[in-house]
């Protein structure tokens, strides 16, 4: 088997802000997912004549993600902007043109000449939603007096100062500091080739290729995967249109059938999950023994995975204590206050722990990449693309 050779190893800021980096994506990704899920339980509850028992469970549902969606986006800015000054730093003082440079690029992507954009980008987009929050605030406080208004108006309007004011000392730092910095670094570790890619001209040849390395990387694991989301998907609206049918006695049974099917795809899609893990991390032991092409093809993409599937864990952790927040918040109507915020801090001091474990897994994972790519090798996926440029491997 190739070996890819040593690599730069990551600084101990390089894998601690691409770990918390991760967390936050993943988080952000199961707010949207969230608030997807509680359209479809609206919808279902509209098309079954349930809304009575389903509305208040997806308005909370919706509440939790909308919230989770908006903070992580929001927090999202600043933790790409610390992955890129980490791999500015971790890049400064390497040998120029040797090995583990280039293997670490390889990786990892160059450094960005604008580390601090996705901050900046944050920080308008807040701007843009203070001002519009002082606009709106402004006008019911012109056609109703009162110091609530008020305050809020002005609040907002501080708040789009200091965005603005943000966004300025971004780009003095940008200037001064860390175009200083970018200017020591070694050649070819500053650019825009983005890490985890390699750009192919689109061609009928390269397209040929690129579905044949997909078929060869497929497993069964993963043909199985997608057939269970598509059954998941019909049986959703199997049971929003056979609903409405419920006190039918000819067509009962067809709406319980979906709603079990629907069930069983979800246990089935955790369980294809969990399997996915357990093959990912027997691989390496197979592949030191007698792999097949099939399979080094897959070691050499094997942290890619890993991190593909921590991901997915995260997203569903988070996605299982949002919907889990949504039923406390709205499930039961008559439920006493203090127990219903007891309930959310548990899910919440729950969540928060299980996310802080699968970051420090993913920490890990982080320290343990350079080693597994060292020994098994590393192939960046590839994309198509206009334009003439050099095949990568395929």
């Amino acid at each position: 088997m190739a070996r890819r050779g040593a690599e730069l190893p990551p600084t101990a800021r390089m894998a601690w802000s691409r770990s918390i980096a991760d967390a936050v994506i993943a988080a952000a990704s199961a707010g949207g997912i969230g608030i997807a899920l509680s359209c479809v339980i609206m919808l279902i509850a509209a098309l079954g004549g349930a809304s009575d028992a389903l509305q208040p469970i997806a308005l909370g549902i919706l509440a939790v993600s909308a919230i989770a969606a908006a903070l992580f986006s929001a927090l999202l800015g600043p933790a790409l902007a610390a992955v890129n000054l980490a791999r500015m730093r971790m890049y400064l003082g390497a040998v120029p043109g040797s090995g583990p440079l280039r293997n670490a690029v390889e990786f990892r992507g160059q450094a960005s000449s604008a580390p601090l954009f996705p901050l900046q980008v944050t920080l308008v987009c807040v701007a843009g939603a203070g001002a519009l929050a002082a606009v709106v605030s402004g006008i019911l406080w012109s056609q109703e007096p009162d110091a609530a208004y008020r305050g809020a108006t002005l609040c907002c309007i501080a708040l789009v100062v200091l965005a603005v004011l943000g966004v300025l000392i971004c780009r003095g730092i940008t200037r001064s500091r860390i175009a200083s910095v970018l200017a020591d670094l070694p050649a070819g570790s500053v650019g825009q080739r983005d890490a985890d890619e390699t750009i192919l001209a689109d061609t009928r040849e390269n397209r040929r290729l690129l579905a044949a390395r997909a078929r060869r990387l497929s497993t069964p694991l993963d043909r199985a995967r997608s057939a269970a989301g598509w059954c998941l998907a019909a049986a959703v609206v199997g049971v929003g249109a056979t609903g409405r049918l419920r006190h039918d006695p000819i067509w009962s049974w067809l709406a319980v059938a979906t709603a079990v099917l629907a069930a069983a795809c979800v246990a089935a899609l955790i369980a294809l999950h969990l399997a996915r893990w357990t093959q990912l991390t027997r691989l390496p032991g197979v592949l030191r023994g007698s792999p097949t092409d099939a399979e080094r093809e897959r070691g050499r993409s094997l942290t890619r995975d890993l991190r593909d599937q921590m991901m997915a864990t995260m997203i569903l952790w988070s996605l299982t204590a949002f919907a889990g927040m949504g039923l406390v918040l709205g499930g039961d109507v008559a439920a006493a206050s203090s127990g219903r915020a007891l309930g959310l801090l548990g899910i919440l001091a729950l969540w928060a722990a299980g996310l802080s474990l699968l970051t420090w897994l993913r920490l890990r994972l982080e320290r343990l990449g350079p080693l597994l790519r060292e020994e098994f090798g590393y192939d960046v996926p590839v994309r198509t693309a206009s334009g003439d440029s050099s095949p990568g491997p395929v």
